[in-house]
């Protein structure tokens, strides 16, 4: 009997580092020590810096998710997490952030999302509810806070904007020209903007444009060393210098920062082409059901965000 449990809890053991398929999870690599790990279908992606001096996670997840995360890291490397950062307040709330800081990590949060994060329902950890995030080891900032982990710099970035929700955090590692952008952004679609959580779809664009404006610091160091060779065309160089930096979200595919800088321009011009309409009479409907409006439908969940919006430009 003895042997029986034994060999059922190995098998168990064996079964959490795959997924559905039946695939060994891992993490992908996106840089030196950047990382990414994308769990089932619909489940969020989970981001990783790993130095040597120990290793930061972004939005670790709950269970049963948080074991494959924890049996896929130790593929990567053997050093502990020593920082949790969370992106949104609901990834505050998961089981992730008390397991990690149980383990010694110091939890990363902007002011406004921990705030935010102790009126989220639900539960952190089995019979602990979202109000004994009080309990737990947390490192708040205001506006932004440096890591130099083995000298690599991690910069973590509160939006001023409410944005997706009212307490979004990005992370940009400049020298090795990545973005994690959380639940921010996700390529190919419009956000599902949380308003439970003073989230605002103007404010989004606002709050996007103030990640894009943050990342031209990176290019310092994006174009430090080699000389850039010389070109006739002034567009093409810097395009492609766009594509080199890699932005990693909280949900979906691997994007660049030439996709995000596209997205913020369709959504400006969508929220600017949907205010003159509302000021010249239009209704919501009448706008979203326009030929006017087709314009933009090219990225996803366009008629969710597109609703948020305009009700909030016609209050």
């Amino acid at each position: 009997m003895t042997r029986q449990i034994g060999a059922a809890i190995l098998a168990l053991s064996l079964l959490a580092a795959l997924d559905c398929s039946g695939a060994q999870l891992r993490f992908e690599k996106v840089s030196d020590h950047c990382y990414y790990l994308r769990l089932s279908p619909g489940a969020a992606n989970v981001a990783a810096v790993v130095t040597d001096d120990g290793i930061l996670i972004m939005d670790p997840p709950s269970e049963p998710d948080l074991t494959l995360m924890v049996e896929a890291l130790k593929h990567v490397s053997s050093k502990a997490v020593r920082w949790v950062v969370f992106s949104s307040p609901r990834s505050a709330t998961s089981e992730g952030a008390r397991y990690f800081a149980e383990q010694g990590a110091g939890l990363i949060a902007g002011a406004q999302l921990r705030a935010l994060a102790s009126a989220v329902p639900g539960k952190t950890a089995p019979g602990g509810s979202s109000a004994d995030l009080s309990s737990l080891p947390w490192i708040l900032f205001d506006r932004q806070i440096q890591l130099f982990p083995s000298n690599i710099e991690i910069r973590v970035m509160a939006l001023q904007h409410r944005a997706r929700t009212g307490g979004d955090v990005v992370v940009l590692v400049p020298d090795e020209k990545v973005v994690f952008a959380g639940a921010l952004y996700e390529a190919g679609r419009y956000p599902d903007i949380d308003t439970g959580l003073r989230g605002n779809a103007g404010q989004w664009v606002d709050g996007l444009k103030e990640v894009v404006d943050s990342v031209p610091v990176l290019k310092q160091a994006i174009t430090r060393g080699k000389p850039q060779p010389k070109t006739d065309s002034k567009e093409e160089p810097e395009k492609a210098l766009e594509e080199g930096i890699t932005v990693v979200s909280a949900q979906g595919e691997v994007s660049n920062f030439q996709n995000m800088k596209d997205l913020l321009s369709t959504s400006q011009k969508l929220r600017a082409d949907m205010s003159r309409a509302i000021k010249g009479g239009r209704t919501c409907e009448g706008y979203l059901a326009s030929p006017r409006a087709d314009a933009y439908r090219s990225y996803g969940n366009f008629d969710s965000f597109a609703t948020q919006l305009c009700k909030e430009s016609r209050d």
